[in-house]
């Protein structure tokens, strides 16, 4: 960490970015103003509308849009960003700046979480090794663990899978079903849709009028704004940096780094992770159906 001075004798603290995600960098703007949207104990988050710019450090998490602060950096960057309303870009110094603070990000490694969607031609065994390494019965956000949720909502999953193919209105009916859905700022009902954005980045599932239906509700505020940004990234093939680690694993049939990616998943949130790998596991089992469908399996 750094002390400079601004022209008028304050002050100016000076930070480096550890790392920081490529689609951030691609749409930062000079002197343009991003606002303070809100603040917590590991950091604070930016407003890019539609997106959010999470600058902090969360148990060494990449998330899309963020960036990863030392966690000795952590307490001055929060403190100085308490007293500023807002951030502004220098391109050329590659500088987040403040009132009180600048944020260079020149020298900072850069991550990217991007998901190519297509079919990956992971075989039905690394999806059912994916399923097997699962502890089922951990607890979600929906009040029940994972194994009994699948159980006790299996008509409404199904009635889920049918809006995959329906027209964008009738979509649109179903996902209310989901969207926002339980408490917090990621509430269960878009952790467990974030899980199928997933599969249907490596396994194509989702007709457009479901994703438009989505993006609409979205747009329209049928959840918070910290869960639409998750959302919105997802539907662009932006997601937490541990999901394209699982899926190297998946495609490698790799038990041991399923495993701890699974492990790392599942520390997401309070229940966020178990919600999201609830969708996944929906999806995985979709997508079963449909290969053995093509394969004319039993």
């Amino acid at each position: 960490m750094q002390k400079n001075w601004d022209i008028k004798g304050k002050v100016m603290r000076s930070l480096s970015g550890k790392l920081a995600a490529s689609e951030l960098l691609a749409a930062l703007k000079e002197d343009k103003v991003y606002r303070i949207h809100s603040q917590f104990e590991s950091g604070c988050n930016l407003a890019l509308p539609p997106f959010l710019c999470f600058i902090g450090n969360k148990n060494e998490a990449l998330v899309p849009y963020g960036i990863l602060l030392d966690k000795e950096d952590l307490p001055v960057f929060l403190e100085q960003a308490a007293s500023s309303s807002c951030f502004r870009w220098n391109e050329k110094e590659r500088t987040l700046y403040s009132d009180s603070i600048r944020l260079c990000l020149k020298n900072t490694r850069i991550y990217c979480s991007y998901i190519q969607k297509r079919d990956y031609s992971i075989e039905l065994e690394g999806l059912s090794m994916f399923e097997r390494l699962i502890d089922w019965n951990l607890p979600t956000g929906f009040g029940e663990s994972m194994g009994s949720f699948l159980t006790a909502e299996k008509k409404e999953v199904e009635e889920l899978y049918q809006a995959f193919f329906k027209p964008k209105e009738e979509a649109e009916k179903t996902i209310k079903r989901w969207i926002g859905r339980g408490r917090g700022l990621t509430p269960s009902g878009d952790d467990f849709l974030m899980g199928l954005l997933y599969m249907d980045r490596i396994y194509p599932i989702l007709e457009m009028p479901f994703l438009q239906g989505l993006k609409s509700l979205i747009d329209r505020q049928y959840t918070t704004d910290i869960s639409g940004h998750y959302l919105h990234c997802a539907l662009n093939g932006y997601f937490n940096i541990v999901m394209t680690e699982l899926l190297d694993a998946m495609i490698q049939k790799d038990t041991t780094h399923m495993k701890m990616s699974i492990g790392r998943i599942r520390m997401i949130g309070s229940t966020s992770g178990c919600d999201m790998m609830l969708g996944m596991a929906a999806g995985a089992y979709f997508i079963k159906g449909r290969v053995k469908n093509r394969m004319g399996g039993p």
